[in-house]
């Protein structure tokens, strides 16, 4: 049974790839011309006589086997690992319209959001693949690939599409190998900043395991040499500097079986021709707009998130302020009342967003209104327009009145009778005056009143049906609904 078909053309690729001519000598076996340069890695030899099918390889003479397991499959990739391995590939574009990518990936919370692409350009990315191998007591070994874009020199997340044979070009696709230089540098610093905590994390491990085999051994030790010492029987000295050495042995075992070592090797570099799409974005609300740019690629057709112009930090849900910034939402201040928001800088800067002096609620500068008496801003809920004067107080500065039991501001409220400008300055009313004859109607009783006086401002009207010795006041809202009926004693 002959090896399968993707161990010929890995076989076939690495001595082309290397440099090899390959001449089929007879049916199933291949005659591999080796390059000076790919000689020690065959002990020596320039020519090598390969087949796929095990069964010819039993039985002609000086042909090496090709299959998994093989001595010459271990030998090739073994070469191949040791001096990497470098391919070109393409990931094109696809059809899926900018919009829709975006709108995956961006979900802006206050926004409309629109995107249109401007095209797509075929960007050189280098691929690099490390093996990092971590050794302690234990061993810890993987794969790590890196994906760098050559104009930048970031990193780009990696999908499975850049491990495919399938994408495979022809070798005469032209690359710099200044630039490949340059991107491996940055690869290494990616990586390295990468692998850091777990490294950091092994290193630790190791230590303190380390360390307790030591105080397990010292301790040990450390008993048996002073037993020895108090033992009366002849040889205890000797004996003590013998568990001495001992001791020395052993803790330089734990020192051995414990140390960490790291190591990290480039197994293969594939140069990604990858289509980058440019975009527009727009974000609009009633009160701003912003447009910036992004761009995604063929592989992962990921978006970056934009960053946050207070703090730098990427965020999939940005916040439109009012103000025309970009931010997050632990960044910007929405007003209690409307859907104006505003980002910390606007806030710090331009007071756009200020709390209310009383509930402490945020509000924009639509919904603050400053106390007269105070100058301190307060929320609608919170501020009062007297009815008398017309002045805008906070709770602090409102008084009710003992007579109509309305509240006004404290200076329309005089004492020590504390009553209001209004009921201070109630006058005669004839009966036929329409707030009059209005409660006289719809109270027979009110009809035997000879004496009536009246007051108003801007929101109440007070009535007082003058008795002998009680009267009656009542207070009127604008349209004629009676809000309070009540007996004094005396006017």
């Amino acid at each position: 049974m002959s090896a399968p078909p993707e161990v010929e053309a890995f076989v076939r690729r690495y001595f082309e790839g290397r440099g090899g001519s390959l001449v089929e000598e007879e049916p199933g076996i291949i005659r591999a011309r080796l390059p000076e340069t790919l000689r020690p890695a065959f002990e020596g030899v320039d020519s090598l006589r390969v087949t796929f099918d095990p069964a010819i390889a039993s039985a002609q003479p000086a042909v090496d086997l090709a299959c998994v397991g093989s001595y010459l499959m271990d030998r090739i990739v073994e070469d191949a690992t040791r001096s990497g391995w470098h391919t070109v590939s393409r990931i094109e574009a696809g059809d899926e319209p900018a919009a829709e990518v975006v709108a995956r990936a961006l979900r802006p919370r206050n926004a409309e959001m629109s995107a249109e692409a401007s095209g797509a350009e075929a960007v050189p990315h280098l691929l690099f693949v490390f093996r990092v191998r971590l050794t302690t007591d234990e061993r810890v070994e993987r794969i790590e690939p890196v994906l760098v874009d050559a104009r930048t020199g970031r990193e780009r997340p990696v999908g499975p599409p850049v491990f495919e044979d399938r994408l495979a070009l022809p070798e005469d696709v032209g690359f710099d190998w200044a630039r490949v230089a340059d991107a491996y540098e940055a690869a290494c610093r990616i990586l390295e900043a990468r692998i850091a905590p777990q490294v950091e994390a092994f290193r630790a491990q190791a230590d303190a395991l380390r360390r307790a085999e030591v105080e397990r051994v010292q301790g040990y030790f450390e008993r048996s040499v002073r037993e020895a010492l108090d033992s009366r029987a002849a040889g205890g000295a000797d004996e003590a500097r013998a568990l001495g050495l001992e001791r020395g042995r052993r803790l330089a075992e734990a020192e051995e079986k414990y140390r960490f070592s790291g190591e990290v090797e480039l197994c293969n570099v594939r140069t990604i021709l990858l289509d980058v799409t440019s975009a527009s974005v727009a974000l609009s609300h009633r009160g701003a707009r912003r447009a910036f740019p992004v761009e995604y690629d063929a592989l992962t057709r990921e978006v970056p998130p934009p960053a946050c112009e207070v703090c730098g930090a990427a965020t999939r849900e940005p916040v439109l302020c009012f103000g025309g910034h970009l931010a997050g939402l632990e960044c910007v201040r929405a007003c209690s009342f409307c859907d104006r928001v505003h980002c910390r800088d606007c806030v710090s800067k331009d007071g756009a967003i200020a709390p209310c002096a009383a509930c402490r609620r945020a509000m924009c500068p639509d919904h603050a209104e400053v106390c007269a008496l105070s100058q301190r801003p307060f929320c609608p809920d919170d501020v009062h327009a007297c009815a008398i004067c017309g002045r805008t107080v906070g709770p602090s500065y409102v008084a009710r009145c003992e007579n109509c039991e309305q509240r006004y501001c404290v200076v329309c409220v005089a004492p020590p009778q504390e009553r209001c400008a209004t009921c201070r300055s109630l006058a005669p009313a004839p009966a036929a005056d329409p707030a009059v004859a209005a409660l006289r109607r719809a109270d027979p009783a009110l009809a035997k009143v000879p004496r009536w006086r009246r007051g108003s401002n801007t929101r109440y009207t007070v009535l007082a049906a003058k008795g002998l010795v009680w009267s009656q006041v009542f207070v009127l809202d604008a349209k004629g609904a009676v809000l309070v009926r009540k007996k004094v004693l005396g006017a």
